[in-house]
């Protein structure tokens, strides 16, 4: 069952419009990009966990801790996939492919799909409820865009970056700044077996980085918490 077919055509439409009139937000890219590459010059590399404090970021029309979750997931996404790319060539990229409505609505999640292919990745994703268990438990990393709250779609969306930890037996359990690495670092090749019930770190949710130790449990607190974050589009990415 598809997940939020009108959301995710706004964004398809919205991210296409902008993409077609890039031109006409030319001039206002390039002053972004030099804005921030000043900025993010001397904290490359470190992960985006409270995207609000990065108040002197642009983003398109708007800044980026209004609207940035979505280039903020895929910087980090990169990062845990050993492929970094600077912050401010990523919201560039947005800028001119996908970026909704200039980034009034933040990003298409479509495109995050379609740049990380673009990078060489073994991308997967899907709009299915049903499916959003299934690849999370098969990805190494996964961009994962969810209704706030599923009451109120006023309460917007919002999109992370979540890293699946295996369960490796051999292994001792990992603590601290470890984990963001565990899954990658581990020697188990995801390609071969998806894990009934491993661990989730989510990135950049709620002002922080957040672990649980399986599926249900992140889905229970993702959001406004309760239970009322509903899933929209999820990006599973593998190491090739």
């Amino acid at each position: 069952m598809a997940s939020h077919p009108f959301i995710l055509l706004f964004y398809a439409v919205s991210g296409f419009l902008n993409t077609l009139m890039g031109i006409f937000h030319k001039k206002t890219t390039e002053n972004n990009y030099k804005i921030n590459k000043s900025y993010t010059s001397s904290r490359e590399n470190v992960f985006i966990e409270d995207q609000n404090e990065e108040k002197n970021l642009r983003y398109g029309s708007k800044s980026f801790a209004h609207s940035g979750c979505g280039t903020a997931a895929v910087y980090n996404a990169l990062l845990l996939l050993g492929k970094p790319q600077p912050l401010a060539e990523i919201i560039r990229h947005f800028e001119g492919h996908g970026a909704s409505f200039f980034a009034a609505f933040g990003t298409a999640p479509q495109a995050a799909a379609k740049y990380l292919r673009s990078l060489g990745f073994f991308v997967e994703n899907t709009s299915n409820r049903k499916k959003f268990k299934e690849l999370a438990e098969c990805s190494d990393v996964m961009i994962f865009t969810v209704m706030n709250n599923r009451r109120s779609l006023r309460r917007m969306l919002h999109m992370m970056c979540i890293e699946r930890i295996p369960d490796v037996p051999s292994a001792s359990p990992a603590s601290g700044a470890d984990r963001h690495s565990a899954s990658l670092s581990s020697g188990v090749d995801s390609t071969e077996t998806c894990q009934a019930s491993p661990r989730f770190i989510v990135h950049n949710s709620h002002r922080r980085s957040e672990n649980y130790v399986n599926f249900d449990e992140m889905m229970s607190n993702l959001g406004d918490g309760d239970g009322l974050a509903d899933g929209v589009y999820m990006v599973g990415v593998r190491k090739c």
